[in-house]
């Protein structure tokens, strides 16, 4: 393991002292002292990785899986607004190798990040109305909540709980008049201390996809 330092011209490369994970005392100092951290971290170790980059208090834009918005730690985190994902997802990336350099595809994968995002649902000028519509917004059989689709369709008169895909995480962020704010997920029973959000969420009998749970800010 090595790390590269940069002070104009060709870059320096060091060898670690250590074994080069991120949790060791050598790689810890080596946060303490970067502006930005941009990075794919093992997703088997993202839980721990984002931990360690809020406990340091670090800026940073790094790759997770779709699938770690609904993790416990990391809910809870976008929750108080200390990550978010950024502009776009990342669909490709090289593999380099002594004798070729092959491009790879992603599945569900997004940036995920600390930095000012300049985005909002609002940007999605959202005008359906629930109240004369309300056959399309049917309510889970163990949620009082109703389910929304599509991104498009959530009603903008709509005071009580919402179930949305999870794509929703792609238009949230902090503002300073937000529209919407996050209650839960369908996902992980012990993400909610108050044991009502986490279970799977069920219409007519047949569980849905993966749902967050939204609320129209008053």
């Amino acid at each position: 393991s090595y790390k590269l330092e940069y002070y104009g011209g060709e870059p320096i490369q060091r060898p670690l002292l250590e074994n080069g994970d991120f949790r060791s005392e050598e790689c810890i100092e080596i946060l303490k002292n970067v502006d930005i951290v941009v990075t794919n971290p093992p997703f088997s170790l993202f839980r721990e990785y984002v931990a360690q980059l809020i406990e340091y208090g670090n800026k940073f834009i790094i790759i997770g899986s779709d699938n770690a918005i609904t993790y416990k730690e990391i809910f809870k985190q976008i929750k108080a607004n200390n990550l978010w994902l950024g502009y776009n997802s990342p669909k490709k990336f090289y593999t380099t190798k002594e004798s070729t350099s092959d491009i790879k595809s992603f599945g569900n994968i997004s940036w995920y990040t600390n930095l000012t995002v300049n985005k909002s649902i609002k940007d999605l000028m959202l005008t359906k109305s629930y109240y004369g519509n309300e056959q399309d917004y049917p309510k889970y059989d163990n949620y009082d909540a109703i389910n929304v689709d599509k991104l498009k369709d959530i009603p903008i008169d709509y005071f009580g709980i919402m179930g949305v895909p999870i794509t929703y995480m792609k238009w949230h962020n902090i503002e300073e008049k937000p529209l919407f704010k996050l209650v839960g997920s369908n996902r992980g029973v012990d993400q909610d201390p108050n044991g009502v959000y986490g279970r799977g969420s069920y219409l007519n009998g047949k569980e849905t996809f993966k749902r967050l749970f939204i609320q129209r800010i008053k």
